[in-house]
């Protein structure tokens, strides 16, 4: 017998997933409809985040609700409580939209499935441009191997001619320790990482009074979910299971209490388990974060150019003079794509909806000045939370204590964390 999450009732393990069309189309989109995290948190280095794909329509008072269930603070913590409404967004007429997509598109367009021979073509294409590819890095090789050495590398990924000492390619950013046909094979062939199974801690009880309470859509506590078990696995299939939520893996994250202590891991889930911010956190290249509906990566500059660089026959490169700093901001989005890089100043930066050095004006779930990147006396970046509504939090990737009153996020669940005589 298992307690769903979603229900405060006991059911059987295969009733649990008998989830009709019907619930699952009424079910609203909680709180991954109100971060973005649509393909997205893609949490593991080799994986991406995803956010859903479906938002909930931006009127005023549906933000306000939606934004009530990040807005309760720590314990103790003074927070200063921002509008998420201080600026409305322009009125599209819905009509004159659709005509003006319909107008853009060509006749014969909609609704036309594509033959099997177009389909067969757009293959054969990219197997032939990834073959010609090869073929002429292979070509290139032989050539140089043949002539005397100049020094100059060439890149696997753009065939690119780079300086001699570089180790990342000056036009394309890849790597150059790697040769051409695993640069093609890494792209096609993810590795996947299968979770550790339970341990016997999973059947042993647990004798301290440690829970989770559900934080509902407006804010207010939900269910209670006791942990019964010195060791609990959370996902659509875990110990504690939301079948219906698809943002979770199947085995998301694992709770484990040690003499008292509370501890979480992510599993190599596909979106992350998040931890809301209580004080500042050192930052490390591939640190993952969210911020209203953004899904950030910090990541350092793959190489470092002196203005003075210059190509085998003695040509300077010429490019935008570099912004000071060593680290970037990348924006994430659904399936992992990259879609802005922002260049971070050596001092580091403010970001927020409006005010800043990075802005997303468009994110009506972001603080005006939501969160900062600083750069410490001991030369590490630190990323800090500027008292925002709806809170900053950072992804796991270790197993990390959780204290009383910790906020914890993973696919739509969002929960805080009860440990009595803490």
């Amino acid at each position: 017998m298992r307690i769903s999450a979603r229900e405060d009732k006991v059911t059987s393990d295969s009733d649990l997933f008998s989830v009709s069309e019907s619930e699952v189309e009424e079910r609203p989109s909680t709180l991954g409809a109100r971060l973005t995290l649509g393909g997205r948190l893609g949490s593991s280095a080799s994986s991406s985040m995803d956010m859903p794909g479906v938002l909930p329509d931006e009127d005023d008072d549906a933000i306000a609700n939606v934004s009530q269930r990040f807005r309760r603070p720590a314990l103790g913590a003074q927070s200063i409580q921002r509008s998420l409404d201080e600026s409305e967004p322009e009125e599209v007429d819905a009509s004159a939209l659709e005509s003006f997509v319909l107008d853009a598109l060509e006749p014969g367009q909609i609704g036309e499935p594509k033959s099997d021979y177009v389909l067969e073509e757009v293959v054969d294409e990219t197997t032939r441009l990834d073959s010609d590819k090869l073929a002429q890095f292979d070509a290139r090789q032989r050539r140089l191997a043949q002539e005397p050495a100049t020094g100059d590398r060439i890149c696997p990924h753009c065939s690119s001619d780079n300086p001699p000492g570089m180790r990342f390619c000056v036009q394309c950013g890849g790597s150059l320790q790697i040769s051409a046909k695993s640069a093609l094979s890494s792209r096609k062939q993810p590795q996947v990482r299968m979770p550790p199974p339970p341990t016997e801690a999973s059947r042993q009880a647990n004798p301290w009074e440690i829970f989770m309470i559900s934080i509902n859509e407006d804010g207010s506590d939900g269910i209670v979910i006791q942990l019964e078990f010195l060791e609990t696995t959370v996902g659509r299939e875990g110990d504690t299971r939301f079948p219906t939520d698809a943002f979770l893996s199947p085995k998301h994250a694992r709770l484990h209490i040690e003499k008292g202590k509370l501890f979480i891991e992510d599993l190599y889930s596909l979106n992350g388990t998040f931890l809301k911010l209580r004080d500042e956190v050192k930052l490390t290249p591939g640190d993952t974060f969210l911020m209203g509906r953004q899904v950030l990566r910090f990541e350092r500059f793959e190489q470092s150019i002196s203005p003075k660089t210059k190509s085998s026959d003695g040509t300077r490169y010429m490019g935008s003079p570099a912004p000071g700093g060593n680290y970037k901001i990348l924006q994430v989005g659904i399936g992992g794509v990259v879609q802005n890089v922002y260049c971070l100043p050596e001092s580091g930066a403010v970001l927020g909806r409006e005010k800043g050095d990075i802005i997303f004006p468009h994110d009506k779930f972001m603080s005006s000045r939501h969160a900062q990147i600083y750069t410490g006396d001991d030369g590490n970046c630190y990323l800090v939370d500027l008292t925002s509504s709806n809170g900053t939090w950072i992804k796991i990737w270790e197993k990390t204590q959780l204290r009383h009153n910790d906020y914890i996020f993973m696919g739509q669940q969002l929960f805080r964390i009860h440990i009595k005589d803490h």
